[in-house]
């Protein structure tokens, strides 16, 4: 049984603590057990997108573990190389007023370029999915935190289409990444381009669970 005592963040959905025993991990819980399956769900998704997105996210541990506010998934503690500090949301940069150019922007660049060039189908950006480190050379660089938004587009149609038909999935993906550049008030969205080639590449989608 592990006991959760140091609150870092959460959602609507799920809270997260540092990890008691290891201070390069977390342990993230769901606030209502029907939310459960959702944790399993992340694990697998990481499995499947590591090999693209390499260290753009973290490490997850294979089985949940038992806390004592229900079952816990466990993966890697985002902290700065220089003075371990947890890493904090894009969002916080952000509302600090601090100019998103640079290797921030450049960051983030890269992980949506990676899920765009290879059909990896994610709805869920906002700037509390995305941290920043600052790394031992006095840049920084971006980490996708939170992949539960894989094919989950959090509305209510019946069909759900964009599950089958790429172009359809695209169009959604596409759409919520411009907004947010444009929430992050980054002037110009950089991957117009590739998304133009890759629009109508392929007519089924081909990585999903």
């Amino acid at each position: 049984m592990i006991y959760l005592r140091d609150y870092i963040g959460g959602s609507a959905v799920r809270e997260c603590y540092r990890h008691p025993l290891f201070e390069d991990k977390c342990v993230k819980v769901v606030k209502d057990k029907k939310d459960l399956p959702g944790l399993l769900r992340e694990v697998r998704v990481s499995k499947l997108v590591a090999p693209y997105l390499g260290d753009y996210i973290v490490e997850y541990e294979d089985e949940l573990v038992e806390t004592d506010r229900g079952p816990g998934l466990v993966c890697g503690l985002v902290r700065n190389d220089c003075d371990g500090a947890v890493a904090p949301a894009l969002a916080h940069y952000q509302e600090g007023g601090v100019e998103l150019g640079g290797d921030i922007e450049r960051g983030l660049r890269e992980i949506l370029r990676r899920l765009i060039a290879h059909n990896l189908f994610f709805y869920d950006f906002n700037e509390g999915n995305f941290v920043v480190k600052e790394t031992r050379g006095g840049g920084k660089k971006v980490v996708f935190i939170d992949l539960k938004g894989f094919h989950k587009n959090g509305y209510m149609g019946f069909l759900k289409l964009e599950r089958f038909i790429a172009p359809m999935a695209r169009n959604i993906m596409f759409r919520r990444m411009r907004r947010l550049y444009r929430e992050l008030k980054i002037d110009e969205f950089p991957l117009n381009g590739l998304c133009g080639e890759k629009m109508f590449s392929s007519f089924w989608v081909d990585v999903r669970l």
